[in-house]
């Protein structure tokens, strides 16, 4: 059975801004199911978004992905739509990155701050992410994300560099505030900072443009922003 043939139209896709309003007010003190404990905010976010999306018709149990992806996603390609679902890992929803310690880290993202970081990944770098729904089972859900696929080859270090520091006006971090895996880049710009380019979420397309695919972008703070800069 060809399991690409299940797979979830992009007519049902819903654009992050939306998802994220809507889903956001489940997790307001006094929205429809009242406030989270500060104790089980992981698990009460996933229990929350499987129902959300069981209500609007975006959840579907036991779909997976067909391809093991790397530390945060798996993949189906949809050759209809040349295009890749992307599914978190189950009762995972990928990373952020968190200065609670002063420097930078990694920390597991709860699921609206990671459409957040999505989103912001869509405003930064004209990408067009959207939100598919919830794959998995309801006991270990995975959050399902379309992105357009990308010909070409990984982009190599200057060429990532120049993108971000020459066409888009952002400045090179030192490797200490890199985070994520060892050939990871990191850049800030105007309360924004970028982090996990490397030539593995970076293509090079056939025409020689430069388009990143992954990354963890971040809005900062004054204290977050002086730190990367000065720290």
């Amino acid at each position: 059975m060809d399991e690409t043939n299940r797979l979830p139209l992009p007519n049902r896709d819903r654009p992050l801004y939306e998802v994220i309003q809507d889903f956001g007010r489940r997790l307001r003190p006094g929205g429809p199911d009242g406030e989270i404990d500060e104790w089980s905010v992981y698990d009460e976010s996933f229990r929350r978004l499987v129902a959300w999306t069981g209500e609007t018709g975006r959840f579907f149990e036991g779909l997976q992905a067909l391809k093991e992806g790397g530390r945060e996603h798996d993949l189906t390609y949809d050759p209809a739509t040349a295009s890749w679902l992307k599914f978190t890992k189950p009762a995972h929803a990928g990373y952020v990155v968190s200065f609670e310690f002063g420097a930078p880290t990694l920390e597991p993202a709860l699921p609206l701050e990671y459409l957040e970081r999505l989103l912001l990944q869509n405003e930064i770098f004209n990408d067009q992410v959207t939100f598919v729904g919830i794959g998995g089972q309801r006991v270990r859900p995975t959050i399902i994300t379309r992105q357009a696929d990308i010909p070409g080859e990984p982009a190599d270090h200057s060429e990532i560099i120049h993108l971000m520091t020459r066409e888009l006006g952002f400045e090179l971090l030192p490797a200490r505030h890199s985070v994520g895996y060892q050939d990871s880049l990191a850049f800030v710009r105007d309360g924004i900072a970028v982090f996990d380019l490397r030539p593995a979420n970076v293509v090079r397309t056939p025409d020689g443009v430069i388009v990143p695919i992954d990354s963890i972008p971040v809005r900062l703070n004054e204290k977050e922003e002086n730190v990367l800069r000065n720290g």
